[in-house]
């Protein structure tokens, strides 16, 4: 990654997790969505993310999606996860000057919890 200093109109926002809280199992893959702006202007994006309360991160890259009106949209699909785990993300793009930019909940991080079979037969 470059030292070169972050472009001053690249906004990475609007991060989401897919299933939402409450509806992720076992067995559906778990999904993060982030946008960028402006459009083209984002050479990368990446999430980070730990199962283990932070101890171990690991980076994953996101791929381009679409553009949704004047946005990039990237997402990650992290596969399926056990029941009971805890996911702790933030993401990074890196503009076109090389620039690291990142969505991390204002730093307390993003998170999510995978639901259970169990869950699912309580709602139902």
């Amino acid at each position: 990654m470059s030292n070169a200093p972050p472009s001053d109109r690249f906004q990475i926002d609007n991060t989401y997790h897919w299933p939402a809280d409450g509806e992720s199992r076992p067995w559906t893959e778990f999904w993060v969505t982030t946008f960028t702006s402006p459009v083209g202007d984002a050479q990368s994006a990446s999430v980070l993310y730990s199962v283990d309360h932070g101890l171990n991160w690991t980076h994953y890259p996101m791929e381009k999606s679409c553009v949704l009106g004047d946005r990039d949209v990237w997402h990650a699909n992290l596969g399926t996860l056990p029941a009971h785990t805890r996911v702790r993300y933030a993401v990074e793009g890196v503009d076109r000057h090389g620039g690291s930019h990142w969505d991390n909940a204002d730093g307390k991080d993003h998170h999510a919890v995978i639901g259970s079979a169990k869950d699912q037969a309580v709602r139902g």
